[in-house]
């Protein structure tokens, strides 16, 4: 029986959810998992591996970094999985200790410094323009948004990905980084506004 999580998972990270209706439920594997069978957490570790994956690469913008935070995401998840709460939703508690670890790796980096951005500075929730990333439907586009959002402090980035990729709430995403809602709210306007600037000449006239 194996001692953990393979090591070599990422070789080609495939994100199987909803390709098979009748697998078992979450909650049968990490119950399984909790008892010591690791061929179930090896099945929820396919299911979400590509998930949390395209969290990190977006965060991260760095593919090797992405790839060791996606493997430690599992690892620490494998041993903390005793304590998780079957009231929550299993890929949640995964995206959490993702993003968590997301930050770490950024504040690591010289380059990056959280700092809390104000809340009071008259910008409301509501933004007028489309998200960018919605009309990708252009290799060019595509990469220019990459670009785009590589050149967006971190912890814009951030809260734009966690809402816009992940469709995560305000609340969950404020949860998730430790900030206040109105923190979110104003860190994602100025990531939109940005982001409109940088792709100007993609955006509705």
């Amino acid at each position: 029986m194996n001692a953990g999580p393979r090591n070599n998972v990422l070789v080609s990270p495939v994100d199987t959810t909803g390709e098979n209706e009748a697998r078992p439920a979450d909650l049968d594997l990490i119950r399984q998992a909790k008892a010591g069978d690791t061929m179930a957490f090896d099945e929820l570790m396919r299911r979400y591996i590509g998930s949390i994956r395209r969290v990190a690469g977006s965060m991260l913008r760095n593919d090797p970094d992405a790839d060791d935070v996606t493997q430690e995401t599992f690892i620490r998840a494998f041993r903390s999985l005793r304590g998780f709460d079957e009231r929550f939703q299993f890929y949640t508690w995964l995206r959490r200790i993702a993003v968590n670890l997301c930050f770490t790796c950024l504040k690591k980096r010289s380059r990056f410094r959280l700092v809390p951005l104000p809340v009071s500075d008259g910008e409301s929730e509501a933004v007028d323009i489309e998200d960018p990333k919605s009309d990708a439907d252009t290799s060019g586009l595509r990469h220019d948004i990459d670009t785009a959002l590589g050149r967006l402090p971190a912890d814009q980035r951030a809260v734009f990905v966690l809402r816009v990729d992940e469709e995560m709430s305000y609340n969950e995403i404020g949860e998730a980084l430790g900030i206040p809602v109105g923190t979110v709210m104003s860190r994602l306007n100025r990531a939109r506004a940005r982001l409109r600037e940088l792709l100007k000449e993609y955006m509705p006239r």
